[in-house]
Formats: structure tokens, sequence, C-alpha cells
């Protein structure tokens, strides 16, 4: 476990010494300080920057804003998040700041248990594993304080996590559910959680049509696509993943958010909601 403190240190001594970089540039050096795995050539596709793999000075747990985050993690979501100075053609592809976090983390987890179910006790193993809790607050911070920097040209990287750092981790959670899903809060319920699950099953379906790693998973969602309506044994399969995996990162989100327990009926297909709901209801509670 790693200060906050020294990592925000590291960072503004970075800043200083690259005065004139563009907080996109400082924050797409620094994947160069998580691990070599955020310093691929995916990386650099998905950000429009090259960068080579230096050091894993960043590539820490940290408590962040009370919450323990792999910090690597947030700084490899974060730098595909940021705006860069001017129209540049990575630009088009500013939409995988999802892929590259939580649809990411819960997409890869489906792939991974799909392709070595004999290493896990079922995919909620996988996730807790692949998507886990400081994974998924490293998540949470990178598109708040994306936003917070994509709002404010001028805000350095440091200021904006001093800033995300001076609030409980539960404002923070809170914003992220009702700005980048729309959630309606009422007191302490949500009254909207259906719409929300569907964008979150919907993102990873689109990581895992993405993804380069599985062909059994290629196959499944082939036989999804092509057979929306269809009750077949493959696409129920990949259908009851999506689920679990929305599921999953709603429940983080829920409790961390300190918000009621959750009971709805999630739509058939997410990209349909006017295809209507499920027959039955699923359950998020907060045993906090």
């Amino acid at each position: 476990m790693t200060d906050f403190t020294t990592v925000l240190q590291f960072i503004s001594d970075f800043e200083q010494s690259h005065p004139d970089a563009s907080t996109y540039e400082i924050t797409n050096r620094l994947r160069g300080y998580t691990k070599p795995s955020y310093t691929t050539k995916v990386w650099t596709v998905v950000t429009g920057f090259e960068q080579a793999f230096i050091e894993g000075k960043l590539n820490q747990d940290v408590i962040l804003a009370g919450e323990n985050i792999d910090f690597g993690h947030f700084i490899a979501s974060l730098s595909d998040q940021i705006n860069q100075p001017g129209l540049q053609w990575s630009d088009l592809t500013r939409w995988t700041g999802d892929h590259t976090s939580w649809a990411g983390d819960i997409g890869s987890s489906i792939e991974t248990y799909r392709a070595t179910p004999e290493k896990f006790k079922g995919l909620g193993d996988a996730l807790d594993r692949f998507a886990s809790e400081s994974d998924y607050a490293a998540d949470v911070a990178a598109w708040v304080v994306s936003a917070m920097l994509n709002g404010n040209s001028k805000m350095l990287l440091s200021e904006a996590m001093q800033k995300y750092h001076a609030q409980p981790y539960l404002e923070h959670v809170r914003t992220f559910i009702q700005r980048r899903f729309n959630g309606i809060l009422d007191g302490q319920g949500i009254t909207n959680p259906a719409k929300i699950e569907a964008e979150i099953r919907s993102a990873t379906f689109a990581y895992l049509e993405l993804s380069q790693n599985a062909s059994f998973l290629k196959k499944l969602m082939k036989s999804f696509t092509q057979k929306l309506r269809s009750t077949n044994l493959e696409r129920d399969l990949l259908s009851a993943d999506l689920l679990q995996g929305s599921l999953h990162f709603m429940a983080h989100l829920i409790r961390n958010a300190d918000l009621a327990p959750l009971k709805f009926k999630p739509y058939q297909q997410p990209q349909a909601p006017w295809l209507g709901v499920v027959n039955y209801e699923v359950t998020i509670d907060n045993p906090k």
C-alpha cells in the first residue's frame, strides 16, 4: 500500500518537469510508470499516444477518497478519457473509455472464465478476481477525475486528484451514477435501475465484440447477434454472463453510494428496450 501523498508528489513533480505538456500528454506518459500491459500497441491505438514501460512506480494500491484503488489501473483508464488539445484522430476512439475501465473489467472476467472455467468456482469468482472492488473504485475515480479535467483545461492532474481526494467516495459514486448513466436518485433509492443495468450490459457486450482474446466467445456472440430472439443454449449462456457481470458492478455502486437495495426486471435486450422486460426480478442487496 502506497500513501496518497507519495503518488501525488510524484505526479506533481512530473508535471513540473514537463511544464509545456498537456494533461492528456501527462496522463499518457504516466502509463509508463504503471505496468507493461498498459503500454502495449492496443493502448497506443485506444489513447492515440505511444508510451513505453519505464518502471512500476505507480503500480500500487492507494487509498483515494477513503477507498482502496488500483492506482495503475486508475492512471491507465484515465489516459483513455482525457480530451486531447484540438481535434485528433484518436478523439474518434474516446468512446473506448468504458472498455478500458469497468466494461473491460467485466468483459475480461467473462472471457477468462469461459476460456478456463476449471480454474474458477463460477463466474462470480472470476468477477471478484478480475473486476475487484479496487478495480471498480479506480474506474469510478478515472471517470470523475476525467470529467473535472475535461471541464477545465487549465486544471492540472494533481489538482484534480486533490479535489477528488477531499470528498468521500460515496459522493463520487453518486455523481458517477447520475452523470454517467443518467441515474435518477430519489433519496436513498434509484428510480431507473433497469436503464442503468441495460447500459452496463450493452457496453460490456460492445467490449466483447471488439475483443481479440477468445474464439469461443466469438462463436457465442455470433449466435447472439444473429438470433436475438432465439432460445438456444449459447445465446442464453452469454446473456446470463452479461447480466451477472452488470449486476456485479451495480452491487459495487449501490453499496458504496449507500443506496437502498434494488429489485427490478431487466430488459430482455438492453439494446432494444421496446421489447420489454424479462418475466423475473433480480435483486441487489446493500449489506452495509
